[in-house]
This record gives C-alpha cells, sequence and structure tokens, in this order.
C-alpha cells in the first residue's frame, strides 16, 4: 500500500515530489516548515493545487512520485528531469544520485548538449517560467510572494497561447522561442477574439500575461530579440462603475438562506449558503475593503478613541505584495472609519466579547476552510443570490466595495483619498491617521441608514 511522501527540511539538491494527477501536475520543493507568524512560530504547509487544501490532507498521496531535476551544463536555466521509482525518501536520494552519475556521463560521451545548448524550445521554457513564478531555484533575493492562483492564470494563458500555435499546426514543443513573431501573435489575437469569443478586458490580461512570459524569457536566455507582444494594443475597456441600492441591499439580505442557494454546476448541485456570507456581505458594504481585506479582519486590529471603537488599521496586502518583503515597511496601512452602521454590526458580531483578541471577525474557525475558500464562497454566493433580485444588472461582491467609496467620497470630497489608500505615499504618511478625517466620516457619512 502507497504511504504519504514527505521530503525533509535540508533535502537532497534537485529532488522533489511530483503530482501525476491530471489537473494539477504541481511540483513541491517542500512539504513542511516552520515560518514566524505574529512572533509566533508556526507550522505550514504547500496547498494542493486542485483542492486548496494542505499537503498531507491530499486524497490523492499514492499519485504523488519523487522526480530528480537537473541542471543542464552549459545553460543557464536548461534542465533535465526523471521520475523516480522510489517509495520513501531514501530510496529517492539513491535513485537520484544514479540519474546524476548516469546524466553526467551521457553529458560527457555525448557532444548532444552542446547542440543544445543555445536552443530554447517554447514550451520547455514555459515549464521554466512556471518554476521562476513559484520560486523553484530562484536566488533568496529575488524571490517574490505569488498566490496559486496568479500562478494559475498565467499557466492557463500560456497553454492558450499554445493552443492558438497548435490550430496552425505549429508545437510548442519543437517551436523556437526566438522564432515567435507579429504572425504568431496574430494567431493568439484572432484565438482569443474570434475562436474564445473573449471580452476587450479579458483579452488584455492574456496578452499581458504571454507578454509577461516573452519578457522574462528574453532576459533569463539573453535572446537577441525583441518581444514580439511590444506592439499589441490594449483594447478599450468599461469600468462598471454601478453601486448596489439600499433597497437591493436590503431585498439582498433578506433572501439569503439554505433553501435558495442551490445552484446546477455541470453535473453536481451546490449549494451557495454560507452561515458567514451575510455578515461578510455587510463588512464589506460598511469597510469598503477587497475581499481578502474583509476575510482576514481581526479584532485587534480595532482601535479605540475616548473608550470606543474608532477605527481599523487594514494592511495594504496589495501594494505590499507588489513592493515585496524587504521593499515595502514603509506602505502605510488603509484606514476604515467605524461609522454608527459598521460600530452595530461589529457588536453583532461579537465585539465586546472579542475586543483585542487575535481572532478572524468573519468565521472565526479555520480548522476546516481557508481564506481563499471563504475569499471564492462570498463572491459565488453574492452573485447566486443577486440574480434571484431580477434586476437586469451584473453586479459583483467588488460592486460593494465601489458602493462605499462612493459614499466616502460623497462625505469626505478628496479627504477621501487618505482613507481609501488610493493617494501617494506622501499624502497617506500624512493623513493615515488623522483623528479629524476618521471623525468626520464617523459622524457624518451613512450608507443606507
Amino acid at each position: 500500500m502507497a504511504k504519504k511522501k514527505k521530503l525533509p527540511n535540508k533535502k537532497h539538491k534537485g529532488l522533489y515530489i511530483y503530482c501525476s494527477v491530471d489537473g494539477c501536475k504541481k511540483n513541491f520543493s517542500w512539504t513542511n516548515k516552520t515560518i514566524e507568524k505574529d512572533g509566533k512560530n508556526v507550522q505550514i504547509e504547500p496547498l494542493c493545487k486542485l483542492t486548496n487544501r494542505k499537503f498531507s490532507n491530499c486524497k490523492n498521496f499514492q499519485f504523488h512520485k519523487y522526480k530528480s531535476r537537473l541542471h543542464v551544463p552549459g545553460t543557464k536555466s536548461g534542465t533535465i528531469s526523471k521520475v523516480l521509482d522510489a517509495e520513501n525518501y531514501k530510496e529517492a536520494v539513491v535513485k537520484a544520485v544514479d540519474f546524476e552519475n548516469e546524466f553526467k556521463g551521457n553529458v560527457e560521451s555525448s557532444d548532444e548538449f552542446e547542440f543544445n545548448i543555445t536552443r530554447y524550445y517554447l514550451l520547455q521554457s514555459q515549464k521554466q517560467y512556471i518554476y521562476y513564478l513559484e520560486n523553484i531555484d530562484v536566488a533568496e533575493h529575488k524571490k517574490v510572494e505569488r498566490s496559486q492562483k496568479y500562478i494559475d492564470e498565467i499557466l492557463f494563458c500560456l497553454k492558450l497561447f499554445n493552443e492558438s500555435l497548435r490550430s496552425k499546426k505549429i508545437k510548442p514543443k519543437f517551436f523556437l522561442i526566438e522564432k515567435v513573431t507579429d504572425i504568431h501573435v496574430g494567431y493568439f489575437h484572432k484565438y482569443l477574439l474570434d475562436f474564445k469569443g473573449y471580452k476587450n478586458k479579458t483579452y488584455n490580461n492574456k496578452m499581458t500575461a504571454v507578454k509577461g512570459f516573452f519578457k522574462w524569457a528574453i532576459k533569463e536566455y539573453k535572446l537577441n530579440v525583441t518581444n514580439p507582444f511590444d506592439d499589441v494594443k490594449k483594447r478599450s475597456t468599461i469600468v462598471n462603475k454601478d453601486t448596489i441600492t439600499k433597497n437591493e441591499f436590503k431585498e439582498l439580505l433578506e433572501i439569503i438562506s439554505p433553501e435558495s442557494g442551490f445552484v446546477q454546476v455541470g453535473k453536481s448541485r451546490k449549494n451557495r449558503y454560507k452561515p458567514y456570507l451575510k455578515d461578510g456581505i455587510e463588512l464589506a458594504l460598511h469597510t469598503g475593503g477587497r475581499r481578502e481585506e474583509i476575510v482576514e479582519l481581526k479584532w485587534n486590529m480595532i482601535k479605540v478613541v475616548d473608550d470606543e471603537p474608532s477605527y481599523i488599521v487594514v494592511p495594504n496586502l496589495k501594494v505590499l505584495r507588489q513592493k515585496g518583503e524587504g521593499f515595502n515597511d514603509n506602505v502605510a496601512p488603509k484606514i476604515i472609519p467605524i461609522t454608527q452602521s459598521l460600530k452595530k454590526l461589529l457588536l453583532r458580531l461579537g465585539y465586546n466579547e472579542n475586543m483585542g483578541s487575535h481572532e478572524y471577525i468573519l468565521s472565526p474557525d479555520r480548522s476546516k476552510t481557508s481564506t481563499n475558500a471563504i475569499m471564492n464562497n462570498l463572491s459565488k454566493g453574492f452573485s447566486h443570490y443577486y440574480k434571484q433580485l431580477n434586476t437586469d444588472r451584473n453586479l459583483q461582491f467588488k460592486n460593494l466595495r465601489k458602493t462605499y467609496l462612493t459614499h466616502l467620497a460623497s462625505t469626505l470630497g478628496g479627504e477621501a483619498k487618505s482613507l481609501s489608500s488610493h493617494s501617494s505615499d506622501e499624502v497617506l504618511q500624512r493623513h493615515y491617521i488623522n483623528k479629524k478625517i476618521v471623525s468626520k466620516a464617523v459622524k457624518e457619512m451613512e450608507i443606507f441608514e
């Protein structure tokens, strides 16, 4: 019977665990490690690509294989890999060493690798790019934190590009990167618009993602070519500035129930209702936070002035990630004023009982769920129930943030920037804890009151 495979903290170089399940195909360079979080040592695990569960909870562990990947001499990022026939780590190390010795012998006795040193094929280079995004074999100072969702989206865009080439009888596996020209970008352009039927915003996102791959490849492999995607023009998009009305919001909360949450997804019948859905929707409206900001809210983020909850200090997660660790120390947080309506909501959710604690405000028990799961449930739940209102509008969860910012701008005018963080660092540093602005928002701002 197959046993779950693990990797020690100081593993053999180039050794990974590979999941062979269709739709996953993920390489795990580690299975468990300790990090410091909020002054405490916390055990973390990588997440399964399919289920978003912890590695140790993966139900497909029998499909996990040890895999060895080696650097091809004479290249900067060229690699060769082999799935190892090993049931445990010790066996995998022995097999990996055998593979390394065999590979070295082949290199020394053959001119084949010299022939391929400067030939970079599209498909293999795309795999290397995904490894780069996952920080595999990336120098410590160059590592950037990226979500698995972001990496999966990039991979999907590269697959679309490959599909457009295959539709023209071009095989990405044997197609050199430097041979990609305007003609092939044109194939992709037509494929996205005519075959996939994507709208302008989606088209722009796909083009940008593939352009990013070529930018990396040209720099990584020192190719003497220009980026074939440089001349792609972004197509015009219409920004959805719709806000939810008072009546819509009231009716939406009234219809949210387990009985009306069922929806057919393919062959499966799912229930979009979640016990925390109403609370999440109300928090979104009264804080103006993005999904992750709402899901990550904790009681100790609430600051008290004159014995009253006055404002919430929220890390600006989007900007923090953009700047990266070591470069984001001066990123100003967001300041959310606690209006009378938000105060009532927080009291109902348990402010008095949880004041100052490290517990999450929304769905505090995270033992059987995750931030990503709650985020997805909020989006899907909102869309499902809003459609039942039959308003002939296509509002999404993010429209709650737009509603909040509209009311904030109406109340504070130009001062709203200092709270929403949509401004320069200089303005934020000057205003983000300006008690007069917070006080004004608390006293004057009302949303559906």
